[in-house]
């Protein structure tokens, strides 16, 4: 994802023929030429971006397993330009993934992000949109399921 060469061979090579992602708004994309491009999509509105994952538990149950980790990722917008100020977009959260063995190897029947916090310049930007102020964020609980839902992602 990070080096922009996600293709047809390596989405099936990772999900089932019914896998699905689950966006962090919630949204939920299903089958394998859908996921790919909504994350080919997701992916070209930055210039770069930087995913790290880190303390991996994976519960094996005979072919099914279910893995949980920490997620880092770091954005930075197409649209910068040559600005001195980097628009950049950071996010953090809880991943997790339910995976069946095949015959061809372990696939995923599912992906979710959950969100533990986020900045940047899509905060700013969601709540622009919202009409929402800083403090808001804090006070709303549901803050940042209506601004991504006002911006569309």
């Amino acid at each position: 994802m990070d080096d922009k060469c996600l293709d047809a061979d390596v989405i099936a090579a990772t999900f089932l023929p019914d896998g699905r992602v689950v966006r962090p708004d919630g949204v939920a994309v299903t089958g394998r030429a859908e996921i790919l491009a909504e994350q080919n999509e997701s992916v070209d509105r930055f210039r770069a971006t930087h995913h790290m994952l880190t303390d991996h538990i994976v519960t094996r149950s005979g072919d099914t397993a279910q893995v949980r980790a920490n997620m880092q990722a770091m954005h930075l917008w197409n649209d910068a330009g040559n600005s001195a100020e980097l628009q950049t977009h950071f996010v953090a959260g809880v991943l997790r993934a339910s995976a069946e063995l095949t015959p061809d190897g372990w696939r995923l029947s599912e992906l979710t992000m959950r969100p533990t916090w986020r900045t940047g310049a899509t905060t700013r930007m969601f709540l622009r949109a919202a009409g929402l102020n800083r403090d808001e964020l804090y006070v709303n609980a549901g803050c940042l399921r209506k601004c991504a839902q006002v911006a569309g992602v």
